[in-house]
């Protein structure tokens, strides 16, 4: 509700949600008389279940149209600009939080200069058995308070935060400029960056001890590793 400014019904219908006697239509001053429940019952407008009302349902709905007033459609424009209006006002403020978040998280990073040497976490399902956690890239480019990256073995295809970033001290890469202009996925370079290969989603859910080619890993020549498999036995390690 802080972040739009509003409770999510205002902003889904443009009106406050209505709660107890006050969602059945009753207007405000008879509900500050009221003390029993037979005076709600004399106020809302008794119900005739009649068979005549029965037979004009039908026709009743043909004529709503035609009973349908310029003040009713007048009502309807209002009551949808007034939704149209709430939820504009939800988005700007959604807008705003996000600036005062990125404006906090700026300030608590300093920025980084084209450059310089930089460590990106490698996340644990993009590491084989091994494998360094981290990787090391140079700055490339800036833009929009977003980083554009290069590794040895090339530029990588997303964008990273400054939260996500961790400088090095000194400069530990040097690119070349004749390096290769295709980019890579971050998968890709840690595997390429990585004496034991690159795990990816590589791995088997075999329960026969792998021990012939059914198994994923076998079949493609390699090991079984810590991903496969859990605990059972294994023949193919």
């Amino acid at each position: 509700m802080e972040s739009i400014g509003r409770s999510p019904y205002e902003a889904m219908f443009g009106c406050p949600a209505r709660v107890g006697l006050a969602s059945i239509g009753i207007p405000l001053n008879e509900i500050e008389r009221l003390c029993t429940e037979e005076d709600i019952e004399s106020i809302l407008p008794e119900t005739q279940n009649s068979d005549e009302d029965t037979d004009n349902i039908s026709s009743l709905s043909d004529g709503y149209c035609e009973k349908y007033t310029k003040d009713e459609a007048k009502l309807v424009n209002e009551r949808q600009n007034k939704i149209m209006n709430e939820r504009k006002k939800s988005v700007s403020c959604l807008q705003k939080q996000a600036e005062k978040m990125l404006k906090s998280s700026s300030s608590r990073f300093d920025p980084l200069e084209i450059g310089s040497t930089v460590r990106v976490s490698i996340p644990d399902v993009d590491r084989a058995r091994g494998a360094p956690r981290n990787l090391l890239a140079v700055v490339k480019h800036v833009e929009d308070d977003l980083y554009k990256l290069c590794t040895e073995h090339g530029p990588l295809k997303h964008k990273y935060t400054r939260s996500e970033l961790v400088p090095c001290k000194e400069k530990l890469l040097n690119i070349p400029k004749s390096i290769k202009e295709k980019e890579l996925t971050l998968r890709e370079a840690a595997g390429l960056s990585s004496i034991s290969g690159t795990q990816g989603y590589q791995r088997c859910h075999c329960k026969t001890k792998c021990k012939n080619n059914k198994c994923a890993c076998r079949s493609s020549g390699k090991l079984c590793n810590s991903k496969c498999h859990g605990s059972l036995i294994c023949e193919n390690k």
